[in-house]
């Protein structure tokens, strides 16, 4: 039963994550182009239904059209210690290695994002606290900018306590857009990685929106205890996770 409610869960956020898409794209058309691809009606329709899902599902992303940026600016950021430490994994470059840790026990591979560690906590469907991983024990809250992030939710379904981490990041191809227009007047930002972390830590949310920063899931370290009973649960917790919304 758990594993269809989760593929149900899947499918909604893939209707949820169409519509934001779509209508980001006919909303940058309106107001950026100046060149509408449909007429208002159409636009209206869809951000109703865009709406209802919302309300139904309780899945909301952080780019839908039906949220704003509504977190206000910070004067600092404040420390916060991670009941959980947030280690950092050992590095290998030998392939006889990987195949001897592959052996030992069952081995999920992933790509390595260059970007910065962020910890995502949910209580009852809600966003209420992100923080960088820091040095592993300590961290620095950036709840304040996770609305600005193009691809969050700030609602989910699920109703315990859900603690994520993952990888903050600039595309490659919104690097090379935005990186000579964040500039600090004498360079140019050098490289993607940097950026999104400089960006993850403003204290201004209007402008992290700007840098198009995208969050990826890489570990649950909280809640979503029914995936222990399903064969390679981790992988697929994480393919049902990202819920991947694109800008306009």
């Amino acid at each position: 039963m758990k594993k269809i409610q989760t593929e149900i869960q899947a499918g909604d956020a893939a209707k949820v994550t169409a519509l934001v898409t779509k209508l980001n794209r006919y909303r940058h058309e309106y107001y950026n182009l100046a060149a509408p691809s449909v007429l208002d009606a159409v636009y209206d329709h869809l951000f109703d239904e865009l709406q209802e899902l919302e309300k139904q599902t309780g899945i909301i992303l952080s780019n839908s059209p039906t949220q704003t940026v509504g977190a206000v600016p910070v004067s600092s950021l404040k420390k916060v210690k991670h009941p959980i430490p947030l280690l950092s994994l050992d590095k290998t470059k030998q392939m006889e290695e990987l195949l001897e840790i592959a052996g030992r026990s069952a081995a999920l591979l992933m790509l390595k994002l260059d970007g910065l560690t962020v910890k995502i906590c949910y209580e009852n469907g809600r966003l209420v606290e992100a923080s960088t991983r820091g040095d592993g024990e300590t961290g620095e809250l950036v709840t304040h900018n996770i609305p600005a992030f193009y691809n969050v939710p700030v609602s989910i379904p699920y109703k315990g306590r859900l603690v994520v981490t993952g990888e903050g990041i600039i595309h490659r191809d919104d690097f090379e857009e935005i990186k000579g227009e964040v500039s600090d007047g004498r360079k140019e930002a050098c490289n993607a990685r940097n950026l999104a972390a400089g960006s993850i830590r403003l204290l201004y949310p209007a402008a992290c929106r700007k840098r198009h920063i995208h969050f990826y899931a890489f570990n649950v370290i909280e809640g979503m205890e029914g995936f222990g009973k399903i064969a390679d649960s981790r992988g697929k917790l994480l393919e049902t996770m990202q819920y991947k919304g694109t800008s306009a």
